[in-house]
């Protein structure tokens, strides 16, 4: 099954609507390009169309969870994630249970630098009480935004315009604050995150049996013992993000490391101090090595195999 990580999204919201009356939704003129529509067609009563005015539609969103309501807000990543005082100062100060959704994040397409976000995850990481979270397949969307759903708390969901082929196997489970180890290795190990995580999982089926994979899915929290039992068995290890390399998932691992004195060969692999370039998504992949042949380069000189 192949699906974009933004329609699992919005068809998921779409069906917990049902038994969850609690759930509203808010566009910024979005509600196409996000996904939003399946929910506004079914529950016209509990969807509100703000307009562009995505600072307007923050305050909306903590007003209405503050009268009780689960509120899913969703806009493009890089223009949510920039009202960063109005998210701040009505949401994360008051710990309000709204659901930021940010899509459009990493390698977009066509829509150019200012509509594709490659800072969100290092904006969210830096306010307190935010949950973290980005599904990596259409399986671990709907489980995600389920937990989203019934959760109380302010979560960021960076939600990917991406169409992934499912690789997750039946069993797979969502599980808050715990990365998980999808495939076992020696002594290297490729941490990802997103629809990128399916590119590092298919580029290390390639290279044998010894180079493990884990999802951290979870960014924000980390069970840091958690993942510091995972680090202990492995010597060589990269981080591969459509994300800045400053402040994105390879700073998280970088902190760990240094803070739990582990002496570990590390290498961080994303975007560089920039912002990307307009193109398909296969070939900004290409660009930013970012694709499965490209990785398969990397991980072959990083591991030395």
């Amino acid at each position: 099954m192949t699906l974009s990580i933004r329609e699992a999204f919005g068809r998921e919201l779409a069906r917990l609507g049902k038994k969850n009356k609690k759930i509203v939704a808010i566009s910024c003129d979005l509600k196409d390009a996000c996904k939003l529509s399946f929910f506004f067609e079914k529950f016209p009563k509990r969807s509100f169309e703000v307009g562009i005015a995505e600072a307007n539609a923050v305050g909306i969103a903590a007003g209405l969870s503050m009268s009780g309501f689960r509120p899913f807000l969703a806009s493009f990543a890089s223009f949510i994630t920039g009202k960063n005082i109005e998210i701040r100062t009505s949401i994360s100060y008051n710990k309000c249970g709204v659901v930021i959704v940010g899509t459009h994040g990493g390698l977009i397409g066509p829509d150019g630098a200012t509509q594709s976000s490659v800072q969100d995850i290092a904006v969210m990481r830096s306010l307190p009480y935010f949950e973290i979270i980005q599904p990596s397949s259409p399986r671990e969307t709907k489980q995600i935004i389920n937990y989203s759903s019934l959760s109380k708390k302010p979560i960021y969901l960076r939600i990917a315009r991406n169409e992934v082929t499912e690789f997750l196997p039946k069993n797979y489970k969502f599980k808050i604050g715990l990365p998980s180890l999808i495939k076992r290795g020696k002594r290297n190990l490729v941490i990802s995150s997103g629809p990128i995580l399916s590119n590092c999982f298919m580029a290390v089926k390639k290279l044998g049996n010894n180079i493990g994979v884990l999802n951290l899915s979870s960014i924000k929290p980390i069970n840091e013992k958690y993942i510091i039992r995972i680090l202990k068995n492995y010597k060589n290890i990269i981080t591969v993000e459509d994300h800045s390399i400053i402040g994105g998932l390879g700073s998280i691992i970088a902190e760990i490391i240094a803070k739990n004195n582990l002496n570990k060969n590390l290498k961080i692999h994303g975007i560089k101090d920039d912002f990307v370039d307009s193109d398909t998504p296969s070939s900004l992949e290409k660009f930013y090595k970012l694709d499965i042949k490209s990785l398969e380069k990397i991980f072959k000189k990083f591991f030395r195999i």
